[in-house]
């Protein structure tokens, strides 16, 4: 019973062990997609309720401000770039401080709301930008 409380700890374990000893200078640049696990902002600049700009988001992150990131501070991406000797927080793409340099070293696309189902998306994005969009019909 026991073992699987210790199965997952051990399987971090061996995922940082491998991060470690990798060579850092094999890995270019970090490119991140996903949902709000991994957003690092880029829902502040387009027109959606999916939004974490706002304390306490950001106490712990460096100049304790809101970042856009869905945690407090930064975001499992953040330390997998730091971990392979890359910069210590992965930008957003859609920030306007973004600019070509940040490609080399990685960049985040992921955007809260998005994911498989449309209709997350859908309700959450697309009906601010076109009012009268109807989402498609779901067989």
């Amino acid at each position: 019973m026991a073992y699987k409380y210790i199965i997952p700890w051990v399987m971090m374990a061996q995922c940082s062990i491998l991060v470690t000893t990798i060579n850092a200078g094999k890995v270019p640049a970090i490119i991140v997609f996903g949902d709000s696990s991994v957003e690092a902002g880029n829902n502040n600049f387009i027109p959606t309720i999916s939004r974490c700009n706002w304390p306490p988001y950001g106490r712990d992150f460096p100049g304790g401000k809101p970042t856009g990131r869905f945690c407090n501070g930064r975001i499992p991406p953040d330390f997998i770039s730091e971990a392979f000797g890359l910069k210590p927080t992965v930008p957003p793409y859609l920030d306007p401080k973004c600019d070509i340099s940040d490609f080399a070293d990685g960049v985040s696309f992921a955007s809260s709301s998005s994911g498989f189902d449309t209709a997350t998306s859908n309700l959450l994005v697309s009906t601010l930008v076109n009012p009268k969009f109807t989402s498609p019909k779901i067989y």
